[in-house]
């Protein structure tokens, strides 16, 4: 039952399959699968798949329009999401020494009396 649909930039149909039958209407029920891809602003493709469930009375442009704001939300998603570009490997050891004396210094405290450091850590 493949169905011809316009689909958006970076959307890939991947296919169709039969999956189980409407007991109201005694109709097949037809998954669309489609594989979304999108970039964030630092040039790293992002991809996930989507799923989407047709009977007899969904019409080829509701399935093209589900598809699309599936598309749409998921582009929107990536570019809220990975607005930061990843620390690179300097930066991430750097980080890792400053949270082994955040660390180090809290053991500290709680040896501290009153949860305060009075003495300079070195």
């Amino acid at each position: 039952m493949p169905i011809d649909l316009w689909t958006p930039q970076g959307v890939v149909p991947v296919g169709t399959t039969l999956v189980g039958g409407n007991k109201e209407t005694g109709s097949g029920i037809v998954s669309h699968r489609f594989t979304l891809k999108a970039k964030d602003k630092f040039g790293v493709e992002h991809v996930t798949r989507v799923e989407i469930l047709a009977d007899k009375d969904t019409s080829k442009e509701q399935i093209e329009d589900m598809m699309a704001n599936s598309a749409e939300a998921f582009v929107k998603e990536v570019r809220e999401k990975y607005d930061k570009r990843r620390p690179t490997a300097d930066e991430k050891k750097e980080i890792g020494k400053i949270l082994e004396d955040f660390r180090k210094q809290a053991i500290k405290r709680k040896e501290s009396t009153n949860n305060t450091l009075y003495y300079q850590v070195k």
